[in-house]
């Protein structure tokens, strides 16, 4: 099973930690309006619960990632067939660090080079951007660029798509923004208008570049505090708004190259069906005739004295042997069949729950690009937004 390496680029209390610890708990348990869920090695599932359990107590939110710590989280997906049979076909691995290492990076340091070794070889990256920063930005505050130009830099080291996640929706919501808002906002600092245009020229830009507003807790857990910056919960329990976007919009070129791998597969595994088909026809015959042989043999004995010798001391001990080992011929023949139409089955069992989630996907993101108006800038002769 193969695992795909996503990377989240955000900045020290963009919110990754608690973005991841929000997903897993919304993709853990199967719900119908999802399709897929995802299972965590034991100890990743316990330690994202615990972090997961600091969001929802009613004091204190979870500590910074430390410097020197990284983790990688392996998410497996999961579909469930019509047949209620659960499919794997893939895992996710996410990597979580200290965002300083973007912002302040510091060679000597042994976890900042794996990091920087990690976005080169990413074929997906998020990058969050502080939903808090973003709504201090559209005030006239620059710390949100000056974030992300360090940000953009490690973002041209890799190749793989790329699309941005604003974290803390539910304070740009309260203040009454929209997203197709913030983004003509956004697009008109430069540094940030260059960033995109390189990344919808860019093999991976040919879909567009989506801009997903998240909020990990919900829109009605914590308000804004009276510093302008730090958040304060308010009680109750957090409802995760589009932490799954993000997550389907990685999956659905997945799921497209998976289909094709398996459409790819069914035809020789087909003609490998058709060609064992013919053998053991061919093995079913030549055991059916057995008797018309011994009665040749019988006819042909009682007729020549050489015939009956054939016979007596030769033809039956063949025709023993031969019996045997078409019979046992025959039984691999028809295991080989058994085994390739099982394969086949499951291939076109898997087909289907592909397709079936992939539309899916395909009715969620239409949903989610009705809602929010321009969360999709697609490269043509000029700007456009989906």
């Amino acid at each position: 099973m193969p695992a795909i390496p996503v990377t989240v680029l955000g900045p020290a209390e963009s919110g990754k930690t608690v973005y991841l610890a929000s997903l897993f708990r919304r993709l853990a348990i199967p719900r119908p309006d999802l399709g897929f869920h995802v299972q965590l090695p034991p100890e990743q599932s316990t330690r994202l619960n615990r972090i997961y359990q600091q969001i929802t107590s009613p004091d204190v939110w979870p500590d910074p990632q430390i410097r020197s710590e990284i983790w990688e989280w392996e998410f497996t997906c999961s579909i469930r067939t019509a047949r209620n049979e659960t499919y794997s076909p893939f895992s996710i691995t996410y990597l979580d660090y200290s965002g300083e290492h973007l912002t302040e990076p510091d060679g000597r340091v042994e976890a900042g080079t794996r990091v920087l070794a990690r976005i080169e070889e990413s074929e997906f990256l998020l990058i969050l951007l502080d939903g808090v920063k973003v709504l201090r930005f559209l005030d006239g505050d620059p710390r949100l660029t000056e974030d992300l130009v360090a940000v953009f830099s490690h973002m041209m080291r890799s190749r793989g798509i790329v699309h941005f996640v604003i974290t803390k929706w539910d304070v740009l919501a309260a203040a009454g923004h929209r997203v197709q808002e913030v983004m003509d906002c956004l697009l008109q600092h430069p540094d940030f208008k260059d960033a995109v245009e390189t990344l919808l020229r860019s093999p991976g830009g040919a879909k567009g570049v989506r801009f997903i507003p998240v909020s990990s807790v919900g829109l009605d857990f914590a308000v804004l505090g009276p510093d302008g910056m730090t958040m304060v919960k308010k009680g109750g329990f957090p409802t995760p708004l589009n932490v799954e976007i993000p997550f389907m919009a990685v999956l659905m070129d997945l799921f497209a190259a998976q289909l094709k791998k398996l459409e790819q597969q069914g035809a020789p595994e087909s003609r490998q069906i058709k060609e064992r088909d013919q053998r053991l026809a061919w093995v079913r015959m030549a055991r059916d005739r057995m008797p018309l042989v011994r009665t040749f043999l019988r006819t042909a004995a009682a007729r020549s004295p050489v015939m009956r010798l054939v016979r007596d001391h030769m033809a039956e001990a063949f025709l023993q042997f031969a019996e045997t080992q078409l019979s046992v011929y025959g039984d691999r023949v028809e295991q080989d069949i058994t085994q390739l139409r099982d394969r086949m089955l499951r291939a076109t069992s898997e087909k289907e729950a592909l397709n079936g989630l992939v539309a899916l996907f395909h009715v969620k993101l239409a949903e989610f690009e009705a809602e929010h108006p321009g969360s999709r800038l697609i490269k043509g002769e000029s700007w456009t937004t989906a």
